[in-house]
C-alpha cells in the first residue's frame, strides 16, 4: 500500500504540521518505505507460531493504584496565574 503526496500532506494538516513540499516528499518517502517494510511481513510463513500475549502476566510489575490526598492543594492553586476559581485555565488548541 502507498500513499500519495495528497495523503501525506492531509494526514499532516490533520496533524498540526505544515510541511514544505522538501519536507513532504521527504514524509512520504519515507513513510512508503516504511510500509514496504510492514508488507515483507506478510510473505513470513506463522503457522507453527504461537500468538503472543501479556494481558494474564503472572506478576505484575506495576504497583497498585492508591487514592490518596494531594497536600496543599490552596497554595498550588493561589500560585498558579492559570487559575479560575478551583479550575486551571486551559489554552484552546482545536480551531471551532
Amino acid at each position: 500500500m502507498k500513499l500519495t503526496s495528497e495523503q501525506v500532506n492531509d494526514i499532516a494538516i490533520e496533524s498540526r504540521l505544515l510541511l514544505t513540499e522538501q519536507e513532504l516528499d521527504g514524509a512520504t518517502r519515507y513513510i512508503n518505505n516504511f510500509l514496504d517494510i510492514l508488507d515483507s511481513f506478510k510473505e513470513l510463513d506463522l503457522t507453527d507460531v504461537e500468538p503472543f500475549s501479556f494481558a494474564e502476566a503472572l506478576e505484575c510489575p506495576l504497583r497498585e493504584d492508591k487514592v490518596c490526598a494531594f497536600p496543599d492543594t490552596e497554595a498550588i492553586l493561589h500560585e498558579s496565574e492559570h487559575v479560575d476559581g478551583s479550575y486551571f485555565k486551559v489554552p484552546r488548541i482545536m480551531e471551532e
